[in-house]
């Protein structure tokens, strides 16, 4: 029962990275807390939809970001400009909505500094941390600007310092906050990327577009930039069609991001583009329906040290979907994955080539670890096990 103190607290939510119609953790983060009493206030990049719209009781203002590129300045002036503006709308919200806490997502991170100023108004200051991102930018940047490791870590080690509560997606993002940020232990609680079942996962009849693509179908679902290694995919991809002569499977990889365009040509140089669906980034009901036809499901992320402390949400949804499983061996992705997975311990397209005809000629398998897979999400992973955690982060806070 909403109690007439819960009915006056008060979030903002700052997301610098996607909008938040296409953030599925900060969405269910929003609605656990509305469900709580709690009114919400997102300020995100835009959708296309407009400076101001409302999504399921949720007030959401949207400002255009720039797209400048995959180079790092390119990153470093969206940055910036998403600064200010996040900055801007934040004094906005203050002065027409108000709020009691400011729940930041990174990466990039930046918006503690954003947030942290409103500590001094005596309003409280969640970090949601999303990603590694001193590790992220080992991956792709380090060799390159090994001069800014040192700061790229200070920026994290601030966000963590000046909030009043880290939510962490993992222990393995729990015990870094402790070790690098040195939180304190009860200020620092795992809430898991758990797929919410009872709104977000439905029966769709399967996509004619995708179920035409081969008799078995091999999916991907996520962002696609160069840490995610949707190349080594589509190399696996000409292995199974043209150096395995299995034209019956066919492939359908779901998103877009920085090294999409070049996923794009690199598909069409191996002349795979009517075997290989990349539709972008499209709706939830066309995510459903595409995987409404996929058998087999692949996480291709090689496990570099940004990656392999990572819990993917496209294993969690792969799950929750109930499809068979192929990744890579990392920590991580097993304490999620459990038995539910076929494990890959060589990194090379070739014997992600083999495991996925492996499965294609396998149906008794497939089936089997799909049904695993869902119960696991059923039983422990599902956001309706998970959002309980999120409650006593904001009942620690004072909020609730």
């Amino acid at each position: 029962m909403v109690t007439s103190k819960t009915k006056s607290r008060r979030a903002l939510f700052l997301i610098e990275n996607v909008p938040y119609s296409l953030d599925t953790r900060v969405r269910r983060e929003a609605h656990c807390l509305m469900e709580h009493g709690a009114s919400v206030v997102v300020i995100c990049p835009t959708d296309g939809a407009g400076f101001r719209r409302t999504i399921e009781g949720v007030t959401v203002y949207q400002y255009f970001k720039p797209a400048m590129g995959a180079a790092f300045f390119s990153h470093v002036l969206e940055y910036v400009f998403s600064l200010v503006l996040q900055t801007v709308l934040t004094a906005y919200v203050f002065l027409r909505h108000g709020f009691d806490v400011v729940h930041v997502a990174n990466p990039p991170d930046l918006l503690w500094l954003v947030a942290s100023p409103y500590k001094l108004l005596g309003r409280r200051f969640v970090f949601d941390h999303h990603d590694l991102v001193p590790e992220l930018f080992e991956v792709r940047y380090a060799e390159r600007f090994p001069m800014l490791i040192d700061f790229v870590s200070w920026l994290e080690r601030m966000s963590i310092r000046t909030a009043d509560h880290v939510i962490s997606t993992n222990q393995t993002f729990r015990r870094m906050a402790l070790q690098r940020g040195r939180k304190a232990d009860d200020a620092v609680t795992v809430v898991r990327n758990g797929p919410w079942l009872e709104k977000d996962f439905y029966e769709v009849d399967p996509s004619p577009e995708v179920t035409e693509v081969g008799d078995i179908v091999v999916g991907y679902l996520g962002i696609m930039n160069p840490q995610d290694r949707v190349d080594n995919l589509l190399e696996a991809a000409r292995i199974v069609r043209q150096e395995r002569s299995r034209t019956d499977i066919g492939f359908v990889l779901v998103g877009s991001g920085d090294a999409y365009q070049d996923l794009l040509e690199q598909r069409d140089s191996m002349g795979l583009s009517g075997s290989v669906l990349m539709p972008g980034t499209i709706s939830w009901q066309g995510v459903l329906e595409a995987f409404a036809a996929v058998d087999i499901a692949v996480q291709p992320d090689l496990p570099t040290p940004f990656n392999q402390h990572l819990t993917m949400n496209k294993l969690m949804e792969y799950m929750a979907l109930g499809k068979a499983v192929i990744a890579y061996d990392m920590p991580e992705t097993r304490v999620s994955g459990a038995d539910c997975v076929m494990y890959l311990s060589e990194h090379n397209a070739s014997v992600l080539a083999d495991a996925i005809i492996a499965l294609a000629d396998d149906r008794s398998l497939r089936t089997a670890m799909g049904k695993k897979a869902r119960c696991r999400i059923e039983d422990d992973l599902s956001w309706e096990k998970q959002r309980s955690n999120l409650v006593g982060v904001y009942q620690k806070i004072g909020i609730m």
